[in-house]
């Protein structure tokens, strides 16, 4: 009696011991692997992680910091602003739910949706204002602190209304609200993080940030209470820091990651040819060269302007993009934009006898040495350099190249310390005021660490702000291209292909047009694996 009890016992717990282990068999937590996990959907489906490889690693978290696209993207999976650029480039309200604007567009009353921040607050008026008056002030070195100092006062009737009242008209104001380094952060937060927002990340975009790895990764998952309700994202996105395009493309190629930003120009054709891979590519951001005009040969134009003949700039698409992109000889303005006009566009073709007579103008028939900052990091700023140094030996101009990490180069780039510079940038706004950012004299900043200074393109910008006629505005924007190009303190030298590359499965992530390619980090609200 007691063997068959015992035996009847046995057989229970085995039985029991069976069917828990066939309930977990097909649950579980998400793979830590590289690359994506799970498939998504259902409530017992595995959480899915797509793995994003980025060209490096933020230098700040900090949201009011333009530090690159890497930083953009992790910002714009974290944060949003009152407006933002949507994916078809046109701006989309975000945290406004509306606004409206006075006559004479000196007022701004927005209107605030229910929004919660990742620690469960609503987004206030308070937290706006807090928000643009952190950007403005001049302790925090915003990147677009100069275009938000145009606020004279910022009120807050109630929670959810904010009223901006400018210094004066300001057209350009709304898309200076689109970015992301105005994006709203959290009042609260911020005083109880004693303003340190690097290592605290936190804000109202459809994820929350969860860990960072330095050196290697930063982890964020997506955020149920985000305001639009119906995205849904996968739940995982792990950044991992690739500072090497080559590291970073094989990454793609062997599985490891899921999607990764910069495909090198020589690597996009194979991408585009594989079945399990996509390709994303617009174009948009260009190459230039920056000159530090304090100080000679630089701070002659007609030195400037030589060089703009001296380059052929089918060599610099050759050498650095695998022939892929567009050559400029004019401005760096796309069709469409204000300001933008056909005679523009061959301003400096390729004369190499008009180069040297221009250098013998200036004092130097037998050309100068000089030292070209770029990276060693990105291999497209690279292989620019190397192509302009070539070309400029056959005027006479001896480079020396300066060619330190990323980190190194953005210091060296905002404090002027240079002869002149590679630089791969665009507009970061799709109004004609995207000048500005590099033409302004005033306040050194990154785009304008040459020290240029002109009294009349300072005149001209100002105008173009104040001036609400669309007509008008874009008459001035032709008048001033047309200067800029005379002086010449930028040399433009091509459109580059902006690339992500992406297994075939991944959905709903888009590069977005034009200037915008950089802002793309918006679209990962829609991201899915199929």
């Amino acid at each position: 009696m007691k063997l068959k009890s015992l035996t009847t016992m046995m057989l229970l717990v085995l039985t029991l011991a069976l069917i828990a282990s066939g309930c977990s068999g097909s649950g579980g937590s998400s793979s830590s692997g590289g690359a994506s996990s799970g498939s998504g959907g259902g409530d017992n489906a595995k959480p899915t992680t797509i793995s994003f490889g980025l060209a490096g690693e933020p230098a700040t978290m900090d949201p009011l910091v333009q530090n690159g696209t890497h930083g953009r993207t992790i910002k714009l999976a974290i944060y949003r602003g009152l407006v933002n650029y949507g994916k078809d480039g046109k701006l989309s309200n975000e945290l406004a739910e509306s606004y409206t604007v006075s006559g004479d567009s000196k007022n701004y009353t927005f209107k605030l949706r229910d929004a919660k921040f990742h620690n469960g607050d609503a987004v206030t008026a308070e937290d706006v204002k807090f928000t643009f008056e952190r950007i403005a002030n001049p302790k925090n070195n915003a990147t677009f602190r100069n275009e938000l100092a145009i606020i004279d006062k910022i009120e807050t009737p109630d929670p959810k209304t904010v009223t901006i009242t400018l210094k004066e008209p300001f057209a350009p104001f709304i898309h200076y609200l689109a970015l992301p380094e105005t994006v709203i952060v959290s009042k609260k937060w911020a005083e109880e993080k004693n303003g340190d927002l690097n290592a605290n990340p936190m804000g109202a975009g459809p994820f929350e940030f969860v860990k960072w790895t330095k050196g290697q990764e930063m982890t964020v998952k997506r955020f149920d209470g985000y305001y639009k309700k119906d995205k849904k994202p996968v739940d995982n996105i792990k950044f991992v820091f690739y500072a090497d395009e080559n590291t970073r493309v094989n990454a793609l190629k062997a599985g490891d990651v899921d999607l990764v930003e910069y495909v090198p120009w020589k690597d996009a054709m194979a991408i585009e040819q594989d079945s399990k891979l996509k390709l994303d590519s617009v174009s948009g951001p260009f190459m230039q060269l920056q000159f530090n005009t304090q100080f000679a040969p630089f701070s002659d134009p007609r030195v400037r302007k030589a060089i703009a003949y001296a380059i052929d700039r089918n060599t610099i698409i050759n050498t650095a993009f695998n022939g892929r992109g567009k050559p400029i000889y004019g401005m760096a303005i796309p069709e469409g934009y204000m300001g933008y006009n056909k005679k523009f566009e061959s301003y400096y073709e390729y004369n190499i006898e008009k180069a040297k007579q221009l250098l013998a103008e200036a004092g130097y028939p037998n050309g100068f040495k000089a030292k070209l900052l770029a990276t060693s990091q990105y291999a497209f700023h690279q292989q620019t350099a190397v192509a302009v140094q070539s070309e400029l030996k056959k005027v006479g101009i001896e480079v020396e190249l300066d060619l330190p990490d990323w980190a190194t180069r953005i210091k060296k780039n905002t404090e002027g310390s240079y002869d002149f510079v590679v630089a791969g940038t665009s507009g970061d706004i799709t109004d004609g005021d995207w000048l500005s950012n590099f033409y302004a004299g005033g306040a050194v900043r990154l785009n304008n660490s040459a020290y240029f200074d002109d009294a009349e393109i300072n005149k001209l910008l100002a105008e173009g702000r104040k001036e609400l006629d669309e007509a008008k505005r874009n008459a001035i924007y032709e008048r001033l291209i047309e200067r800029a190009l005379d002086l010449s303190p930028f040399v433009y030298l091509s459109w580059r292909e902006q690339s992500y590359g992406m297994k075939a499965n991944v959905e709903g992530f888009k590069n977005l047009p034009g200037f915008l390619s950089f802002q793309s980090g918006i679209s990962l609200e829609d991201v899915t694996m199929k």
